[in-house]
């Protein structure tokens, strides 16, 4: 009737107490039927007084009916459960042991119980925290296991099955392809969460607390209270489904009796005591094979009963590694630079291989980077987690074109170190041919060495070709080296003098020493003497400074029309001995090094004015001087034509103000005939006004070689038939720029011939070429102008009323 109606409670309440009948009566089957009903009821609901008591009259039925493997995980349950007595408990436990005791009647005679009611696992940490080793190496885990039962427990054997899958190809080759596993901590430790053997609240924790809220319901009109009432919040986590299995079902799912299979892997170890409460147990692990080893099982034997922890969550991986052995060669400090002796670290990952007496390092030399070496030459020998092993002395052999390093006895999975100093040649720097010129006129556009970030230092990459014994091919492994300076040269001119600058930039962040400074002929001749205008010979370049050297070029003859120079120095860092000085050297080639013109302006006040003035008109002359006769060289560079016995070559001249403080008025370029003759002048005068008052920098003066075409015309196809006719241009470029600028050129017009022809004539076409810098000197081009003010007065009327 109460099932009927849905009164659970009072209907178990009515077949507890005809299970109290039907055990005075004598019939256990029935009435354990009753209390498992009941069980079930209070298992649900978490009421664990009630769920202890009914635990013992099933135990009681049990006995009766000579369930023994029912009777047996009920004991267990009650041995662990701390509502009843320490006598209780020792009893029920005892009915244990004295069963596991006795000699089993058949050798597969044993008994499967659930290892939840005897011991739980609680946590387990791994010896190294990482889970990982290579093959051969040892791997502990330590298993915290809590024993419920009230006595200590002799265990026979405790055992772990290990499900064992193999590594694949391409998977991971060693510890750093590793990634840690969900649930893992940093010191390699699990946890494994709490469960209640009996169902009920965890033995040694109270139940949750209630949270109860008063409710009181009042009238909308009058607010009068009509009713209160008490409600819990948290039932839920106090009451719970039915549909929860019962606790004493638990031992069903474990089976048969816990036998290992032939060819099981089993991480176990034999007689261990556990006493009641926290035992820690080692395991040592397998790392035979390489590959992911998985926990499965936890049985512990205690004479012919097995209590059997069938799933273990979360899953308990390891992996086993097998790695390839490596070479790999690291600088010691942040950059390697080239020129100087630099330290280099040799780190040797043994791996699988055990490295045997005879066993060594074939390195292959190259002329830009020799190794160099001493005879107190030493390796480390570290173990898998970075200890010290052992020091061995390395004998070093070189020979023309092999360097070999003979290697320490050293076991696998180990680290071998040691350190070597390399040396790289800083390259001589190409000789850069100036103006020099493609087949279409422009200027030839080196590339560009390739920089670190943005600090300037040129990369020089070095390969080192590496044979190890325990492979059949060669190792390449490259170094990056930078070069400590950057240099760049300039001509100076001074009317005919000549001068050769150098500067050294330190783009390293050391701070070096620098000494023998010399500039010399690549190949010497008596004709040329390079006179040295340094006065320092030992000086320190601190980092990303600039140190600049002079020499004045003298010639004994007639001036040669192109230099191969070499510039030389020592260095060293600035903390070095002397005899640490390393040679540094830049080449550079310079051509048409010849002044050939002089160019001088001169500006002067308007008529009847004694300074200039802004806004008043000046004149500007414009002188331009030839200061030596045309060599051969100079007639293939320059177009010379020949008038009445006079020789002459066109130049065109330019006046600009990027400064925009002159209005340059009239013609400002043009061109002119000059007579190929040793001081022959050509002026030009132009009007030119200021337009601010003060110290004016005289305009830019540029002259450019004007060089008609002499080839043929040439026909080609107009199908516009249209008519072009471009003014000649010029190219804004400063006299320091016209080396690197490409050459100018002018369009000549297009005109069609007529309609219905195919074809037209196109006009040869001049072009405009920069000198080289040093062939043209501006006498004016720092020179200044003293402007005053303008003498317009403006009158302020105001007129009063």
């Amino acid at each position: 009737m109460y099932r009927a109606i849905g009164r659970l409670r009072s209907a178990r309440l009515v077949g507890k107490s005809l299970a109290e009948f039907y055990m005075r009566k004598g019939d256990a089957q029935t009435a354990k039927t009753f209390l498992q009903e009941s069980l079930k009821s209070y298992t649900a609901e978490g009421w664990s007084l009630p769920l202890t008591h009914t635990r013992k009259q099933i135990a009681e039925c049990q006995k009766q009916l000579q369930q023994t493997e029912d009777y047996l995980q009920t004991s267990a349950l009650l041995a662990s459960d701390k509502n009843l007595t320490d006598e209780e408990r020792k009893h029920f436990c005892q009915e244990i042991l004295t069963f596991a005791d006795k000699a089993p009647e058949s050798k597969d005679q044993r008994v499967s119980l659930s290892m939840a009611a005897f011991a739980q696992l609680r946590e387990l940490q791994f010896q190294p925290a990482s889970a990982t080793v290579h093959v051969g190496a040892s791997l502990q885990l330590e298993l915290r296991l809590c024993n419920l039962m009230p006595v200590p427990v002799r265990v026979e054997q405790l055992a772990a099955s290990v499900h064992f899958i193999g590594e694949q190809s391409g998977t991971r080759s060693g510890p750093a392809g590793t990634q840690r596993r969900p649930g893992l901590s940093p010191d390699g430790t699990i946890s494994f969460s709490a469960v209640s053997p009996s169902g009920g609240p965890l033995p040694g924790t109270a139940m949750p607390a209630l949270e109860l809220y008063e409710i009181q319901d009042r009238s909308p009109s009058d607010n009068i209270l009509n009713s209160t009432s008490v409600i819990c919040k948290n039932t839920h986590m106090l009451l719970r489904g039915n549909e929860g299995s019962s606790p004493l079902d638990l031992h069903s799912a474990v089976g048969s009796a816990f036998t290992m299979e032939d060819g099981m892997q089993l991480l176990k170890t034999d007689n261990v005591t556990l006493l009641p409460g926290i035992n820690s147990i080692i395991f040592t692990a397998l790392s035979t094979k390489p590959g992911t080893y998985t926990l499965r099982q936890l049985c512990a034997t205690v004479g012919r009963v097995q209590f059997v922890l069938p799933h273990i969550y979360p899953i308990i991986k390891y992996e086993v590694y097998s790695q390839e052995p490596q070479l790999t060669i690291e600088p010691l400090t942040e950059s390697l630079l080239a020129g100087l002796p630099q330290r280099v670290k040799f780190t040797i990952l043994t791996g699988h291989y055990e490295v045997k007496k005879g066993d060594a390092l074939q390195l292959s030399n190259t002329d830009s980077m020799p190794i160099l070496h001493s005879s107190s030459c030493s390796a480390r020998i570290l173990s898998g987690t970075g200890e010290l092993v052992g020091e061995a002395a390395l004998s070093i052999q070189a020979s023309e074109k092999v360097t070999s390093i003979s290697l320490p006895q050293t076991p696998p999975y180990h680290t071998l170190e040691f350190h070597l100093e390399v040396l790289c040649h800083i390259p001589l720097s190409p000789s850069r041919i100036e103006n020099e010129r493609l087949t279409n006129g422009e200027i030839r556009h080196r590339p560009k060495s390739r920089t670190r970030f943005n600090s300037g230092m040129a990369c020089i990459e070095q390969k080192v070709s590496i044979d190890c014994p325990w492979s059949i091919y060669s190792i390449l492994i490259s170094l990056t080296f930078y070069t400590p300076f950057r240099a760049k040269h300039a001509l100076l001119s001074a009317g005919k003098r000549k001068y050769i600058q150098v500067c050294l930039e330190n783009v390293s962040n050391t701070d070096f020493r620098l000494a023998n400074q010399t500039l010399a002929e690549r190949q010497h001749t008596p004709l040329l003497d390079l006179l040295s205008l340094n006065a320092k010979t030992h000086q320190v370049v601190y980092s990303k400074q600039f140190v600049y050297s002079l020499w004045e070029v003298k010639w004994t003859t007639e001036p040669l029309p192109c230099l191969q120079c070499v510039f030389s120095a020592s260095f060293s860092p600035a903390d070095a001995p002397d005899t640490a000085l390393k040679p540094y050297s830049y080449e550079f080639q310079l051509e048409r090094v010849l002044t050939l013109y002089s160019v001088k302006a001169d500006i002067q006040p308007a008529a009847g004015e004694q300074r200039c003035r802004a806004g008043t008109l000046c004149q500007l002359e414009v002188s331009v001087t030839r200061l030596t006769e045309p060599s051969d060289a100079d007639a293939e560079d320059e177009e010379l034509t020949e008038n009445e016995g006079l020789r002459t070559t066109k130049l065109m001249y330019e006046v600009v103000d990027n400064s925009s403080n002159w209005a340059v008025c009239g013609k400002s370029s043009g061109l002119v005939s000059m007579p190929a003759a040793a001081m022959a002048t050509h002026k030009v005068q132009m009007e030119v006004m200021p337009l601010f008052a003060g110290k004016l920098p005289f305009p830019s003066i540029r002259v450019f070689k004007y060089l008609p075409h002499s080839a043929q015309p040439v026909s080609q196809p107009d199908t516009d038939s249209c008519l072009e006719n471009d003014n000649l241009s010029l190219l804004d470029k400063g006299l320091e720029e016209q080396a690197d600028t490409a050459s100018l050129r002018s369009r000549g017009s297009i005109h069609s011939v007529g309609s219905n022809e195919q074809q037209q004539r196109v006009l040869p076409m001049p072009r405009l070429e920069p000198f080289s810098p040093g062939q043209v000197f501006n006498c004016s081009q720092q020179q200044q102008v003293l402007v005053l003010p303008s003498t317009d007065d403006h009158v302020l009327e105001v007129n009063v009323t």
